[in-house]
């Protein structure tokens, strides 16, 4: 039999064979499967099995799972329930390391039946000596490995790590991100997690070198106790952004019937974030938000702010955000305030944090990258938030490159703020992308974000000292 443990679970991502059980002829659900390691350009076999296909999509098929000759490390599984039991049997004979299983049916339907047959289940992977991700689970995204559960999915790679109950919501986040040019090591939708559950999943994930931040979307769990230790040891090694959806009695139902989980009381899940560290979110924007922080400041970012903007109406909503996030305006030193009386015009600007280059820097946008200069030698100023841009594409690239260069060579975080108008143009955010700059549609959505990651390093320094001394 194939050996358990952490080699079974690191097939998720290693697979040098795969076998698609059930996969479907025509355009259905299931091919969705197939179409996803074809389009990442999956480099191992792939094996359909069908009761009486000779090929599916010009690729050979097979009657039964047995009747493949070669070995079998992970097995996708989208056969009706009632053939799911001889099919696992099967996938331990063939000392298969790790069974996805897409088949629906079980535990989330709230029925007793359900139930039994997800216990039989775990007692079968159990036998098996394989590892089983779901029922009623998408599987495993990952360009390193050419593994997709959708076609269409980005082909670069990234520091994200991704761990969902829900299947679509991996396609919309991995979508979202993508726009950022943000990408991901690996994501995994678990289903109804009845033997790789969400504990076990986020530390393995947590622990991978290519994982700077894991994202979490959570209906309910099996075991409270398990997670809470799993998140606590995770957050120690890694930022975890944690959307716990179901916090209402209507999201709760819908939690039940989805994926057969229980919510629980938020105020419990609370006090499990709280005392872990685990950073909780309310919604997928929040989740996007707090992500694309997490990848693009620096852990040593402070919480002193400089706002640099042309419109006069944002610098002064994004002073109330600074404020309102727990942040600090930072106070500019004299010699700074000194030289941006020397490159910025004596009228329509205010040298003053924040910073009103005028509504002619979109024109003249040395005023900006003067002034971004000044701050990134100002050590009194840890993070800078920008907004605006030029009054044409072109004028509009020599400001983003002039953001990407402050990164790079200060070391300072800085945040980009493209309202409508400004900064449109999707290629114009490449140089953005590269450099490590985060841009986000208001300063208010940047600022909540920015805080919550200087909180987060700051309190994590603050425990492992507490655990040294």
């Amino acid at each position: 039999m194939a050996e358990t443990g952490a080699k079974g679970i690191d097939a998720l991502l290693r697979p040098r064979s795969i076998a698609l059980v059930g996969l479907p002829r025509g355009f259905k659900a299931g091919k969705v499967f197939l179409l996803g390691l074809l389009d990442q350009g999956f480099s191992g076999p792939v094996y359909p099995v069908h009761p009486s296909a000779a090929e599916i999509d010009g690729i050979r098929a097979w009657r039964r799972l047995s009747d493949v000759p070669d070995p079998l490390d992970m097995v996708i599984v989208m056969a009706p329930r009632e053939a799911v039991g001889d099919i696992l049997v099967e996938c331990g004979h063939k000392n298969v390391q790790v069974v996805i299983l897409y088949t629906s049916g079980y535990g989330e339907t709230g029925e007793e039946e359900g139930r039994r047959e997800e216990r039989r289940l775990q007692e079968l992977a159990r036998q098996g000596g394989f590892r089983l991700l779901g029922p009623n689970c998408m599987g495993v995204y990952s360009p390193l490995s050419g593994l997709a559960c959708f076609p269409g999915m980005p082909r670069e790679a990234g520091p994200v790590g991704f761990l969902s109950q829900s299947g679509s919501l991996c396609n919309l986040f991995a979508g979202l991100c993508a726009s950022q040019g943000l990408y991901f090591d690996r994501v995994v939708s678990y289903g109804n997690g009845c033997d790789l559950d969400l504990p076990e999943l986020l530390e393995w994930t947590a622990e991978a070198p290519g994982v700077g931040v894991v994202a979490v979307y959570c209906e309910g769990v099996r075991n409270g106790r398990a997670l809470a230790g799993a998140c606590r040891r995770a957050a120690q090694a890694k930022p975890i952004v944690f959307w716990k959806a179901g916090q209402t009695e209507a999201g709760r139902r819908a939690a039940a019937s989805h994926t057969g989980s229980l919510s629980g009381e938020w105020r419990i899940w609370e006090s499990l974030f709280r005392q872990s560290g685990t950073q909780a979110v309310q919604d997928i924007e929040e989740m996007f938000d707090l992500v694309l922080a997490f990848c693009r400041t620096p852990e040593s970012g402070g919480d002193r702010i400089a706002v640099v903007s042309g419109p006069g109406g944002p610098a002064v909503s994004a002073a109330d955000a600074v404020e309102r996030s727990g942040l600090r305006m930072a106070s500019l030193s004299d010699r700074s305030l000194t030289r941006l009386r020397e490159v910025l015009p004596p009228t329509g600007t205010s040298v003053r944090n924040p910073v009103d280059v005028g509504l002619s820097a979109s024109f003249d946008i040395r005023l900006y990258l003067d002034t971004l200069e000044v701050l990134s030698e100002d050590p009194g100023v840890d993070a800078v938030v920008a907004v605006g841009g030029g009054a044409t594409a072109e004028i509009s690239q020599i400001y983003v490159d002039g953001l990407a260069r402050f990164r790079e060579r200060s070391g300072k975080a800085i945040l980009a703020i493209a309202y409508p108008g400004f900064l449109t143009d999707k290629a114009l955010l490449e140089p953005l992308h590269r450099a490590g700059v985060p841009v986000y549609p208001t300063p208010e959505r940047a600022l909540r974000a920015y805080a919550r990651v200087v909180r987060y390093w700051r309190l994590r320094a603050q425990r492992a000292g507490e655990r040294v001394s």
